[in-house]
């Protein structure tokens, strides 16, 4: 049983599906019940238990070193590709909303997991709030278990397993079948800026920047779809997504390309443990397995029971919501 746990394809959707539960509770709290101040602090009260409470349990009970995190700052040198990402994620996440939902994906309000609606009334005390509860606060939360915990654990099988299956929970995260590929695109955008720029607050800072634009931003993209038409809007978007995911790997590859030269560890794609090799009683699969081993961590984290049930969970939510 020890043995079963030191493997953190199992022990880490153990934490998705913690959070997934403490979220499912969450939706079970009747906003209308709640009066506006009561509401402000709830929305950020719930974040700190849903995300960073399991996370801290989590962390305290493997003994994880928080150097696996990547919680060291970006530079100067990394701002051309945290520009071209949010840009690719703004533009990218629109484009899939538009194919998969339609044009009034613009009508409606932002929200936090289908539990809490932003209000904007246009004063001041409410958009500072807006900021902190509504785009902060789920940034940095979010994107602490999510790109530094679950790809530290993850990476161990794999890093492939890593960027699949920490862009995978994102999305089942927010129990929204409609959006699933956006949540999982951003999911994928937000990892590959984790890995390009070696810091979890750049990838903090892409997803605050995006979770401004949807807050604030979607009067001024429904009054750009009036003035010129959907088609013309979804041209010249294709056009900026395109662009600049072209910038991304640009700047991706550049930034390798310095890690190689100044000789920077890549400890993190080592599998630990290592995979078991082959040997005369072994099995064909298990043959097959030894000889790709990355491949087959990463199967097995991808359907280790675990995770297994985190799908089951999220299908049961969402078929119950219907």
């Amino acid at each position: 049983m020890k043995d079963y746990f030191k493997n953190s394809a199992n022990t880490a959707p153990l934490l998705v599906l913690g959070i997934f539960v403490l979220l499912l509770v969450s939706r079970l709290i009747d906003t209308t019940l709640l009066n506006r101040e009561n509401e402000y602090v709830a929305v950020i009260v719930l974040q700190l238990i849903i995300f960073l409470l399991p996370a801290a349990f989590y962390i305290k009970a493997l003994g994880l070193d928080f150097g696996r995190f990547r919680i060291s700052a970006f530079g100067p040198g990394h701002l051309l590709l945290l520009l071209s990402a949010f840009i690719s994620l703004t533009a990218g996440t629109i484009l899939i909303e538009f194919y998969t939902v339609g044009g009034a994906s613009l009508d409606r309000s932002y929200d936090l997991w289908g539990v809490f609606i932003s209000k904007n009334e246009g004063t001041v005390s409410n958009t500072i709030y807006l900021i902190l509860a509504y785009a902060s606060l789920p940034a940095i939360c979010e994107e602490f278990v999510f790109r530094g915990l679950l790809i530290s654990e993850y990476e161990k099988r794999s890093t492939t397993a890593a960027v699949l299956l920490s862009s995978l929970f994102f999305a089942l995260l927010h129990f929204d079948i409609e959006r699933f590929l956006v949540y999982f695109f951003a999911g994928l955008v937000l990892a590959m800026t984790l890995y390009a720029t070696r810091s979890l607050p750049a990838a903090i800072a892409v997803h605050l920047w995006h979770n401004l634009v949807g807050l604030f931003g979607r009067p001024y993209m429904q009054t750009l779809v009036s003035l010129g038409g959907e088609k013309l809007f979804m041209i010249l978007l294709t056009a900026i997504f395109l662009l600049f995911s072209g910038i991304f790997a640009a700047e991706a590859a550049r930034l390798y390309k310095n890690y190689a030269r100044f000789d920077l560890s890549s400890a993190y794609r080592e599998l630990d443990p290592p995979y078991p090799p082959a040997d005369a009683d072994s099995t064909p699969l298990e043959e097959l397995a030894a000889k790709h081993p990355r491949i087959a961590a990463t199967c097995g984290a991808i359907f280790s029971f675990p995770s297994l049930v985190c799908y089951v969970a999220y299908t049961a939510a969402v078929f119950i919501e219907f």
